[in-house]
C-alpha cells in the first residue's frame, strides 16, 4: 500500500495508490501513470484521455509539476513506505540526462569533468514559453556535455552523460 499526503498550494490531499485501489481523499480515481523516461516524464491516463506529465524534484519532498503547459508546485509529499531508498539506488545507474520534451537549451550550467550533486541544476530548457531547470538524477561526475545554449533538442535527446 502506498499512502501519501500531498500539498499543492494551500490544499492537502490524501492519496492511496495501492495495487487494487486508487483514491484521492477517499474518492476512487480511474488513473494510471506510466514512467516514460528516468528524468520525470510520465504518461497520465485518465479514462480515455492521455496526457504527458513532467515531475521535477526541486528538493526533498518538493516537486515541480508541468501538465498541459501549466506549472504547479507540489510543496510536500510524505509517504509511509521506503520507495525513496530504492529509487536512490536506481538513480545511481542512470547514465545520462535526457530532454523530457522538445525545446530550446537556454543555459548549460555544468562542464565536462565537473562533479555534481543529486538535484543540482544541469541544464535550463525552454518549452512552451516556460523555462524548466533539469536537475541531476544522481550525484556523480559529468563525462560529456552534448548540448550548448541556443540549440533546439527533441524529446528524449541526451543532454549530459555521467561517468560510472
Amino acid at each position: 500500500m502506498s499512502l501519501y499526503t500531498v500539498e499543492i498550494g494551500n490544499r492537502t490531499y490524501r492519496v492511496d495508490l495501492s495495487p487494487h485501489r486508487k483514491t484521492v481523499n477517499g474518492e476512487p480515481i480511474d488513473t494510471e501513470m506510466l514512467l516514460l523516461n528516468p528524468n520525470g516524464l510520465y504518461l497520465l491516463r485518465h479514462h480515455s484521455r492521455a496526457l504527458e506529465l513532467f515531475l521535477n524534484s526541486l528538493d526533498e519532498g518538493t516537486f515541480q509539476m508541468l501538465l498541459r503547459g501549466g506549472q504547479r508546485i507540489i510543496s510536500h509529499v510524505a509517504t509511509r513506505n521506503t520507495r525513496r531508498a530504492r529509487a536512490g539506488e536506481a538513480a545511481q545507474n542512470i547514465k545520462s540526462l535526457v530532454a523530457p520534451m522538445h525545446g530550446l537549451v537556454v543555459d548549460v550550467l555544468v562542464q565536462e569533468g565537473q562533479n555534481v550533486e543529486k538535484n543540482q541544476t544541469l541544464v535550463v530548457l525552454e518549452s512552451m514559453k516556460m523555462q524548466m531547470q533539469l536537475r541531476s538524477p544522481r550525484a556523480g561526475k559529468i563525462q560529456r556535455v552534448l548540448v550548448s545554449p541556443g540549440r533546439q533538442v527533441e524529446k528524449g535527446s541526451e543532454l549530459v552523460q555521467f561517468s560510472n
